[in-house]
């Protein structure tokens, strides 16, 4: 389970334990006796004059994403990691390489909107859910307040031979295959904290510390 909670680039983790913290992360222990309340970790966290990730001690993850949800409003998502031969298909949107993902639709099953948002944001086809990843947990600016955003991964293969669409009104102006090679060396260095962690992921499951990166 990635425990993650991540805002612009920075991120919210939850060690059992203090780790060596780098230049741009701070340690936040709760104790409520001095004030160190989870709201004000939180407001804290989420202030753009700090530029810092932060280590919550002595909370856990499960209680602070309630917190969250109850205070926030909650979208939830599905998206896919798709291999065609080892390779793997990504998206290049507002000027970030991406994997195609999407809101639910009202009552609307959790793989089946994966697959369609992939299907929709990509035009490939033939697509087959082989295994669960691990969810994203991402808060941004919505409406007048904040949004936590729950995004479910799948990882997905498919023998989709014809030419890939990027869906432009999504603001998709392309859609591309990698080999792993070409993924680390051009995709990880210019996309999103949450979608390097889901690539580590998928490429390499029996070596989650990777998500430490």
């Amino acid at each position: 389970m990635n425990k993650k909670i991540y805002y612009n680039n920075k991120i919210l983790e939850f060690p059992e334990s203090e780790t060596q913290s780098s230049q741009n992360q701070t340690i936040k222990i709760y104790d409520e006796e001095n004030k160190q309340t989870l709201k004000i970790i939180i407001d804290d966290f989420l202030d753009q004059t700090n530029q810092n990730s932060f280590q919550i001690l002595n909370y856990d993850f499960e209680t602070t994403l309630a917190f969250l949800k109850n205070n926030f409003s909650f979208i939830e998502a599905a998206g896919g990691f798709i291999e065609k031969e080892n390779q793997y298909l990504f998206i290049h949107r507002l000027g970030k390489w991406d994997l195609p993902k999407g809101k639910l639709e009202k009552g609307e099953a959790i793989e089946n909107a994966a697959i369609r948002e992939c299907e929709e944001e990509c035009g490939v086809t033939n697509l087959k859910i082989t295994k669960k990843l691990s969810s994203t947990f991402h808060i941004y600016p919505y409406k007048k307040g904040f949004a936590i955003k729950q995004t479910y991964w799948f990882y997905m293969i498919t023998n989709h031979a014809e030419i890939l669409k990027p869906q432009i009104e999504e603001n998709i102006d392309e859609a591309r295959w990698f080999s792993e090679n070409e993924l680390k060396i051009t995709v990880l260095n210019d996309t999103y904290l949450t979608i390097k962690d889901v690539i580590i992921e998928a490429l390499d499951p029996m070596n989650t510390d990777k998500l430490k990166i």
